[in-house]
């Protein structure tokens, strides 16, 4: 068998070995502290559905009275330990709301790793040995660690909207906006700007079917929630948004909550759609554009759903890449460990010029220097053919 390039190798190895620490990780954190996950806060709202209602699901006082029996810590809700979900969230995990916290954690952590690892397959390009290297380097970034260790849903909607994109590749467009829009019933927040990114590219068929399929999802949510619980969920969002600290990676870090955070959101949106109708010709550009644009007009946004990006990296791996793009990824990776140490500054820096980049891509893949080969020995030796 052909053995794979040496950087290649290394890269896998290294990845490899980075991902085992993280699981060892994930283990840790969870024994020391189950009830410090967010998997821990949908497990009470699953509860709080099979036991009093689905429509009571944003009710605070019974988020703490369920919370409370689950252990010494358990009983923490406040703006940084709270429900916000969308309702399907809890429905999905009513299946593990009866099970021990672990098993829970361990089900929903094996499902969700077999779901990017499937995403990933269906998008990274290459042989098998390059896909499965790029996935140890993806589970190696912190922002998709960070997701698993609090047992986050970021993944189940990565997942969603990667099969979205690879319907959309193959016209399957009917498809593709039913996939991306169960992909807002997890976070939203995440991948808001897609559609819109996909409408402003005249691509309007999968736009309206996934309007039309989120307008079914939104009157079976309001359906389950009736009148009262529609507004305790608005009460718990509007809790949690006074709290700066649920927008890490927002901004607002950068120069405050206020006007001058709201305009760079606001700018950032509308250039990034203003963009992806100016490379409305590369699907892949649109796609990505909207998911930069999401993470950077976002006014609430923490560590962990910036592994969105992950999937904007896949995609533009499949378009074999400008040297310049490859290159910036790599910086993207170095960024995003910096938010382990609490410092998303990196990250917040790299994000606009990565929106620069993938504009200038279609210019930048065919002014990329190509050097010339030179012959070895051996080679310079074998006769070429005869002339007549």
């Amino acid at each position: 068998m052909k053995r794979p390039p040496l950087w290649l190798a290394v890269s896998a190895v290294t990845a490899g070995i980075t991902v085992a620490f993280g699981v060892a990780r994930w283990i840790d954190h969870f024994v020391s502290d189950p009830a410090a996950e967010d998997l821990h806060l949908h497990l009470i709202a699953a509860r709080v559905g099979l036991t009093h209602g689905w429509s009571h699901i944003y009710d605070i006082d019974l988020q703490r009275a369920t919370a409370a029996g689950l252990g010494p810590s358990g009983g923490l809700i406040d703006s940084m330990h709270l429900f916000i979900s969308p309702p399907p969230t809890a429905w999905m995990l009513a299946p593990l709301a009866s099970q021990p916290q672990a098993v829970s954690y361990l089900i929903w952590t094996i499902v969700s790793l077999a779901a990017f690892v499937g995403a990933a397959w269906l998008i990274v390009p290459g042989g098998r040995f390059s896909k499965v290297t790029v996935i140890l380097v993806s589970l190696a970034i912190y922002p998709v660690h960070y997701q698993f260790w609090a047992g986050q849903t970021v993944v189940a909607t990565l997942a969603l909207a990667a099969v979205a994109y690879w319907l959309l590749e193959r016209d399957r467009w009917v498809l593709c906006g039913i996939a991306l829009a169960a992909a807002f019933c997890f976070k939203p927040q995440d991948v808001l700007l897609v559609p819109v990114a996909l409408a402003a590219s005249g691509r309007w068929r999968p736009v309206a079917v996934f309007a039309a399929a989120g307008a079914v999802l939104v009157a079976v949510w309001a359906a389950s929630l009736g009148q009262a619980g529609i507004q305790s969920w608005l009460n718990d969002l509007s809790i949690i948004r006074t709290d700066p600290h649920n927008a890490p990676l927002t901004y607002s870090f950068l120069v405050g909550r206020g006007a001058a955070a709201t305009a760079i959101e606001l700018a950032s949106g509308v250039g990034a759609l203003a963009l992806a109708w100016y490379r409305r010709d590369r699907l892949d550009l649109v796609f990505c554009l909207g998911l930069v644009g999401t993470t950077m007009s976002a006014s609430y946004l923490h560590e962990f759903d910036v592994a969105i990006l992950v999937l904007g990296a896949w995609i533009v791996l499949r378009q074999n890449p400008s040297w310049a793009q490859r290159l910036w990824l790599l910086a993207g990776i170095a960024a995003m460990q910096f938010i382990a140490l609490g410092q998303p500054i990196p990250t917040l820096l790299w994000e606009p010029v990565w929106l620069v980049l993938l504009v200038l891509e279609p210019w930048l893949r065919p002014h990329d220097l190509v050097l010339p080969v030179r012959r070895r020995p051996a080679e310079a030796l074998v006769p070429g053919p005869t002339r007549p």
